[in-house]
């Protein structure tokens, strides 16, 4: 039963029963109201009166009683105890949530806790399995972070966060071979927000392994998808400089200079094809900056002039 909001009925007998319910009585001016005692016989012409009016009003106090009690019910039934439980799904997302607060603020033991209630809501949860690998990870507890990671990719072998995790867990753990298979399933999932970084990612690991082919090609490939990522044109221009095409070299070189940051490497780099270029004016300017900026390698550099 539907009910409205004010729709339920108060019952209140003192003024809940309307005046003209009562039929009037037309007297004489002469004439006194005759008052009903119960302790005295009444007049035989209002006797049947009065206990006519008694039956009907005990009627009327009995059905009015018996509809709030039908009302009562009803509201009970439709508003009133404890909600249900939350969808399975909302609770694991909300633990889900709360620990990956914890963990963006480096907390980890206090991201332990919802990601241990998460579990236990949905044993098989991917996300979860896959935090608390990269939460193991950052404590160093490697077989710990591999344990979740390999329970994520049993549940979803194609996630792509447990593939990108793992694949760079086992690159930090220079299990470069190993760290293939999942970035190379990885980058063929067309519509994976991160496929540029996948293909980066999976460049780096083909240099770790000296497969230099497949290494450039995975950096042309993710720079084709995103051509400003830093890693991938700095490592292609030196592969290619290492090659002898200064021409390509000095266009990717030229792209990082616009979105990358200097480091050791590329002003290394940069000094290298400003020499092959004959480039005095940048020549100076980079063994400047070696010289100022990163004197704790600028030695090493200079040897492989």
């Amino acid at each position: 039963m539907e009910l409205r909001t004010g729709s339920i009925f108060s019952f209140r007998p003192e003024i809940g029963i309307h005046a003209n319910f009562f039929p009037r009585v037309s007297l004489k001016p002469s004439q006194k109201p005759t008052v009903f005692d119960s302790r005295r016989p009444c007049a035989r012409s209002l006797c049947p009166k009065y206990k006519f009016l008694g039956q009907r009003l005990t009627r009327l106090i009995a059905v009015l009683l018996t509809s709030a009690l039908v009302l009562s019910a009803c509201v009970t039934e439709s508003t009133g105890g404890l909600p249900g439980p939350a969808p399975k799904e909302d609770r694991v997302q909300a633990q889900l949530d709360l620990a990956r607060g914890y963990m963006e603020n480096r907390d980890w033991m206090r991201a332990k806790a919802p990601l241990q209630r998460a579990l236990r809501i949905d044993p098989a949860s991917v996300e979860a399995h896959v935090l608390f690998g990269v939460l193991y990870q950052a404590e160093n507890e490697s077989a710990l972070a591999e344990e979740h990671f390999t329970r994520a990719l049993r549940s979803s072998p194609r996630d792509p966060q447990a593939l990108m995790n793992y694949g760079g867990f086992l690159y930090a753990q220079e299990r470069y071979e190993e760290s293939l298979a999942p970035l190379e399933l990885l980058v063929e999932d067309t519509v994976y927000r991160g496929r540029p970084q996948a293909f980066e990612s999976l460049g780096l690991a083909y240099l770790q392994v000296e497969d230099l082919a497949e290494a450039e090609a995975s950096f042309r490939r993710a720079l084709e998808l995103n051509f400003r990522l830093p890693r991938s044109n700095l490592e292609l221009a030196r592969l290619l400089f290492d090659r002898g095409d200064v021409g390509g070299a000095n266009e990717h070189f030229f792209l990082y200079n616009r979105v990358g940051r200097p480091s050791a490497r590329s002003t290394c780099l940069g000094l290298k094809i400003a020499i092959a270029n004959k480039d005095t004016d940048q020549e100076a300017r980079y063994r400047l900056s070696l010289k100022n900026l990163f004197a704790d390698q600028a030695e090493q550099c200079l040897k492989t002039l």
